[in-house]
C-alpha cells in the first residue's frame, strides 16, 4: 500500500473507532448500533478490497483491545477480525463506484453504495452469527435452534448498523466527491 493510501486507511480506521463510541443502542449481550461501518465502507469504496479489509481488521483489533468481550481466541478472530475485516469486501464495488462518480452518475453511485453496504453488512452478520452459534450457545432459549437465536440477535444491531452506514455514505457521496476521487 502506498503511503497516502496507508495514511488514509489509518485515519478512517481511527474515525471508525471514534464513531463506535457514539452508541445509539447497546444490545444486552454485546453488539451495538453506531456508525462504525461508515468509514470502513468509505475507504473500501475509495481504495478497494485490500485497504478496506486492512481498515476493518485494524478497527476490529483496536475495538477488541479497548473493551471487547473475550470467550476464546477463535471467537475474537470471528467477532472482531473477520466480522470487521469482511466489511472491506465492499471494495469489490470500488471500480464501478469510482467510475460512476467520475462520470457524475449519481444513481449508479448510490446503487454501488447500497450493494456494497449490503455485502458488507451481510458478511459482518455472517461472522457474528457464526461466533454466536459456536461460542454463545448457552444464551439461546430452550427449544430455539442456536443458529436462529444467533441470527436474530445479531441482526438486531448489524442490520441497523449497515443501514446507517449506507445512508451516511450515500449522503456524503454528493458532498465529498473530491475526497473520493483524490
Amino acid at each position: 500500500m502506498k503511503p497516502k493510501a496507508l495514511t488514509e486507511t489509518a485515519l478512517f480506521s481511527a474515525l471508525a473507532i471514534i464513531l463506535s463510541y457514539i452508541i445509539i443502542f447497546r444490545a444486552p449481550q454485546g453488539g451495538s448500533i453506531s456508525l462504525v461501518m461508515a468509514p470502513i465502507l468509505i475507504i473500501s469504496l475509495k481504495q478497494g478490497v485490500g485497504p478496506g479489509i486492512f481498515c476493518g481488521v485494524v478497527t476490529g483489533a483496536i475495538t477488541f483491545m479497548f473493551g471487547g468481550f473475550f470467550v476464546a481466541p477463535l471467537q475474537v478472530v470471528c467477532d472482531y477480525l473477520l466480522a470487521y475485516g469482511s466489511i472491506g469486501l465492499a471494495g469489490l464495488f470500488s471500480s464501478g463506484f469510482l467510475s460512476a462518480m467520475r462520470q457524475g452518475q449519481n444513481k449508479t453511485v448510490w446503487l454501488y453504495t447500497v450493494l456494497a453496504g449490503i455485502v458488507a453488512g451481510g458478511l459482518r452478520l455472517f461472522f457474528h452469527t457464526l461466533a454466536g452459534i459456536v461460542f454463545y450457545t448457552s444464551y439461546a432459549p430452550k427449544g430455539q435452534p442456536v443458529w436462529l437465536y444467533s441470527l436474530i440477535y445479531n441482526s438486531l444491531y448489524v442490520i441497523p448498523d449497515a443501514i446507517l452506514a449506507i445512508v451516511c455514505v450515500v449522503m456524503l457521496t454528493g458532498r465529498l466527491k473530491r475526497v473520493f476521487l483524490r
